[in-house]
């Protein structure tokens, strides 16, 4: 006996196999991007690591160095900001050359620091009433320490940033988005862009998959990376070879004790 299925259904079910068939080729393809492009997640070995903020989403890992910082960036903010709190305090910042960005808050946390000026634009790649690209700060100071976590605005911003002003910043954490794929706005290929840019002035010497994003092929989707720029070496530092994560100085984002192994190539070596 044969079945008829209506010719809506046959149509129905050829559109989903053709999704499905695209989306799995767009995966594949990410996929093979990524392993091709390892080399722009190594992660290099430095002495001293220290954490400022929360034990939780909002705390970061970076490098101790020598020296301090004539000038210090929050970039996104919401409603979290224990890094910068402890940031300020530690190194003695203030308010004339700390600044808080985020254009989606009406005012700044201020029951973390009052040591902070609050500018209510976003970073992009523009100067408006509503975005900044920072120059207005890369063409005044020399040793900027900058936190970054803008949702995919990363992006756009490091692809029109140059090497001479991003030059400036001696330390940069910052949190990427969708680092596997096309999605926060934007395509694999300006992703890989971004991270080839960075690797031109900076070495990252910290990694830390954030896991209230996915894991593909073992690469954290959504990822927290310190860098440390390539001034500070008199030679290029060893690939490192420590754990990671760090024990107690480490945490999961979405707190407990689950936390995304890098115990592999590009992080460890």
């Amino acid at each position: 006996n044969c079945i008829y299925l209506p010719i809506g259904v046959i149509h129905l079910s050829y559109i989903v196999v053709n999704v499905l068939n695209s989306l799995i080729i767009k995966i594949y393809y990410s996929l093979l991007y990524i392993m091709n492009n390892l080399e722009l997640l190594q992660v290099y070995d430095i002495d001293k690591k220290v954490r400022c903020g929360t034990t939780s989403d909002g705390g970061y890992v970076f490098a101790e160095l020598e020296g301090g910082y004539d000038c210090y960036i929050s970039a996104g903010i919401s409603d979290e900001e224990s890094f910068s709190r402890d940031f300020i305090n530690k190194y003695n910042m203030t308010k004339d050359n700390s600044f808080g960005f985020d254009g989606t808050i009406a005012d700044y946390p201020y029951r973390y620091t009052n040591k902070i000026s609050f500018i209510k634009k976003n970073i992009h790649n523009i100067n408006d009433d509503s975005n900044t690209n920072l120059s207005f700060l890369t063409d005044k100071y020399e040793n900027i320490f900058l936190k970054i976590d803008i949702e995919g605005g990363e992006y756009p911003w490091l692809l029109e940033i140059d090497e001479t002003r991003l030059d400036k910043f001696k330390q940069i954490v910052i949190e990427f988005h969708g680092i596997t794929n096309d999605g926060w706005g934007c395509n694999y290929g300006d992703k890989i862009k971004s991270l080839e840019k960075l690797a031109q002035t900076h070495y990252i010497v910290h990694a830390h998959g954030n896991n209230h994003g996915p894991v593909v092929n073992r690469i954290p989707d959504v990822i927290e990376l310190t860098y440390v720029n390539k001034k500070y070496f008199k030679t290029p530092p060893p690939l490192n070879k420590k754990p990671l994560p760090i024990r107690n100085l480490d945490f999961s984002n979405i707190g407990g004790p689950y936390d995304i192994d890098l115990n592999f190539y590009p992080f460890v070596q």
